[in-house]
Protein backbone atom coordinates (compact mmCIF):
# COMPACT_ATOMS: atom_id res chain seq x y z
CA UNK A 1 0.00 0.00 0.00
CA UNK A 2 1.15 3.45 -0.73
CA UNK A 3 1.45 5.86 2.06
CA UNK A 4 -0.61 8.50 2.40
CA UNK A 5 0.32 11.73 0.58
CA UNK A 6 -0.03 14.78 3.69
CA UNK A 7 -0.44 17.47 1.26
CA UNK A 8 -3.32 15.30 -0.04
CA UNK A 9 -4.72 14.47 3.58
CA UNK A 10 -4.47 18.72 4.12
CA UNK A 11 -6.85 19.17 0.90
CA UNK A 12 -9.56 16.57 1.97
CA UNK A 13 -9.49 17.97 5.16
CA UNK A 14 -9.80 21.63 3.87
CA UNK A 15 -12.38 19.93 1.79
CA UNK A 16 -14.01 18.17 4.62
CA UNK A 17 -14.47 21.63 6.50
CA UNK A 18 -15.80 23.60 3.78
CA UNK A 19 -18.45 21.40 2.76
CA UNK A 20 -19.75 20.70 6.31
CA UNK A 21 -19.51 24.52 7.22
CA UNK A 22 -21.22 25.67 3.84
CA UNK A 23 -23.60 22.55 3.11
CA UNK A 24 -24.17 20.32 5.70
CA UNK A 25 -24.49 22.42 8.85
CA UNK A 26 -27.19 23.88 6.63
CA UNK A 27 -28.87 20.20 5.27
CA UNK A 28 -30.33 18.60 8.38
CA UNK A 29 -30.78 15.66 6.16
CA UNK A 30 -27.17 15.49 4.68
CA UNK A 31 -24.48 13.76 6.92
CA UNK A 32 -20.60 13.52 6.13
CA UNK A 33 -18.98 10.70 7.57
CA UNK A 34 -15.64 11.39 9.42
CA UNK A 35 -14.02 8.02 8.32
CA UNK A 36 -12.91 7.07 5.46
CA UNK A 37 -12.13 3.10 3.30
CA UNK A 38 -13.33 3.10 0.37
CA UNK A 39 -13.70 6.85 -0.52
CA UNK A 40 -12.36 10.23 0.54
CA UNK A 41 -15.23 11.65 1.52
CA UNK A 42 -19.16 10.10 2.09
CA UNK A 43 -21.70 12.17 2.48
CA UNK A 44 -25.17 10.52 3.23
CA UNK A 45 -28.84 12.01 2.24
CA UNK A 46 -30.93 10.94 4.71
CA UNK A 47 -34.01 12.15 2.37
CA UNK A 48 -36.62 10.13 1.07
CA UNK A 49 -34.83 8.07 -0.84
CA UNK A 50 -32.18 8.01 0.49
CA UNK A 51 -28.50 8.24 -1.42
CA UNK A 52 -25.13 8.30 -0.76
CA UNK A 53 -22.46 11.01 -3.11
CA UNK A 54 -18.80 10.07 -2.92
CA UNK A 55 -15.64 12.73 -3.13
CA UNK A 56 -12.29 11.04 -4.35
CA UNK A 57 -9.89 13.26 -3.88
CA UNK A 58 -6.35 13.76 -5.46
CA UNK A 59 -3.17 16.30 -5.40
CA UNK A 60 -0.82 16.83 -7.65
CA UNK A 61 2.96 18.11 -6.37
CA UNK A 62 6.19 18.16 -8.11
CA UNK A 63 7.51 16.65 -5.06
CA UNK A 64 5.17 13.39 -5.79
CA UNK A 65 5.60 14.06 -9.43
CA UNK A 66 2.60 11.93 -10.50
CA UNK A 67 -1.51 12.16 -9.74
CA UNK A 68 -2.08 7.86 -8.94
CA UNK A 69 -5.18 6.42 -8.53
CA UNK A 70 -5.53 2.21 -6.74
CA UNK A 71 -2.61 0.14 -4.94
CA UNK A 72 0.58 0.82 -6.74
CA UNK A 73 0.31 -2.91 -8.33
CA UNK A 74 -3.22 -2.30 -10.54
CA UNK A 75 -5.75 -3.56 -7.29
CA UNK A 76 -8.11 -1.62 -5.38
CA UNK A 77 -11.23 0.24 -5.40
CA UNK A 78 -10.39 3.15 -7.46
CA UNK A 79 -9.19 0.97 -10.58
CA UNK A 80 -11.92 -1.58 -10.44
CA UNK A 81 -14.65 1.19 -10.07
CA UNK A 82 -13.10 2.99 -13.44
CA UNK A 83 -13.03 -0.42 -15.06
CA UNK A 84 -16.36 -1.87 -14.47
CA UNK A 85 -18.10 1.79 -14.21
CA UNK A 86 -21.08 0.88 -11.89
CA UNK A 87 -23.88 2.57 -12.99
CA UNK A 88 -24.14 3.57 -8.74
CA UNK A 89 -20.52 5.25 -8.82
CA UNK A 90 -21.08 6.70 -12.70
CA UNK A 91 -23.78 9.06 -10.65
CA UNK A 92 -22.68 9.50 -7.19
CA UNK A 93 -18.79 9.41 -7.80
CA UNK A 94 -16.76 12.59 -8.35
CA UNK A 95 -12.65 12.69 -8.38
CA UNK A 96 -11.89 16.64 -7.45
CA UNK A 97 -8.04 16.90 -8.26
CA UNK A 98 -5.72 19.67 -6.87
CA UNK A 99 -2.71 21.00 -7.53
CA UNK A 100 0.31 22.61 -5.17
CA UNK A 101 0.39 26.48 -5.41
CA UNK A 102 -3.35 26.63 -7.26
CA UNK A 103 -6.55 27.18 -4.99
CA UNK A 104 -8.56 25.65 -7.60
CA UNK A 105 -10.18 22.40 -7.97
CA UNK A 106 -10.82 20.49 -10.95
CA UNK A 107 -13.97 18.16 -10.73
CA UNK A 108 -14.29 14.98 -12.81
CA UNK A 109 -16.96 12.27 -13.39
CA UNK A 110 -15.59 8.35 -14.00
CA UNK A 111 -16.47 8.79 -17.61
CA UNK A 112 -14.12 11.82 -17.64
CA UNK A 113 -11.41 10.55 -15.62
CA UNK A 114 -10.90 7.53 -18.12
CA UNK A 115 -9.85 10.16 -20.90
CA UNK A 116 -6.70 11.53 -18.27
CA UNK A 117 -5.44 7.31 -17.68
CA UNK A 118 -1.47 7.59 -18.19
CA UNK A 119 -1.02 5.34 -20.93
CA UNK A 120 -4.76 4.66 -21.86
CA UNK A 121 -5.12 1.78 -19.87
CA UNK A 122 -5.68 0.54 -15.81
CA UNK A 123 -3.36 -2.54 -15.78
CA UNK A 124 -1.13 -4.11 -13.41
CA UNK A 125 1.22 -1.24 -12.68
CA UNK A 126 1.21 2.08 -10.90
CA UNK A 127 -1.93 3.50 -12.37
CA UNK A 128 -1.76 7.50 -13.02
CA UNK A 129 -3.63 9.97 -14.33
CA UNK A 130 -2.36 12.53 -17.12
CA UNK A 131 -1.55 16.11 -15.77
CA UNK A 132 -3.13 17.29 -18.80
CA UNK A 133 -6.03 17.04 -16.17
CA UNK A 134 -4.95 20.80 -15.46
CA UNK A 135 -4.91 21.90 -18.52
CA UNK A 136 -7.87 20.46 -19.74
CA UNK A 137 -10.33 20.75 -17.03
CA UNK A 138 -12.10 23.82 -16.39
CA UNK A 139 -10.96 25.23 -12.92
CA UNK A 140 -13.33 25.57 -10.26
CA UNK A 141 -12.72 28.93 -7.49
CA UNK A 142 -13.65 27.53 -3.91
CA UNK A 143 -17.44 29.30 -4.33
CA UNK A 144 -17.76 27.73 -7.22
CA UNK A 145 -16.75 23.99 -6.43
CA UNK A 146 -19.54 24.58 -3.08
CA UNK A 147 -21.91 25.62 -5.61
CA UNK A 148 -21.33 22.75 -7.95
CA UNK A 149 -21.10 19.86 -4.72
CA UNK A 150 -24.47 21.86 -3.09
CA UNK A 151 -26.03 21.32 -6.76
CA UNK A 152 -25.16 17.54 -7.06
CA UNK A 153 -26.16 16.53 -3.51
CA UNK A 154 -29.28 18.69 -2.98
CA UNK A 155 -30.11 19.41 -6.54
CA UNK A 156 -31.81 22.74 -7.93
CA UNK A 157 -33.58 24.61 -5.31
Amino acid sequence: MPKEDKEEIQIENHIRKIINENIIKKSPHLVMLENKDVFDILICDNGNPSKLFFIEVKHYSKKKNRLGFGDGYGKGYQPEILQKRPAYFENNLIWVFQKENDNNYYILKNEDCLKYISGNSIGIKQNNFQLSIFDNVVPLSENDFLQYIEKWVIGKK
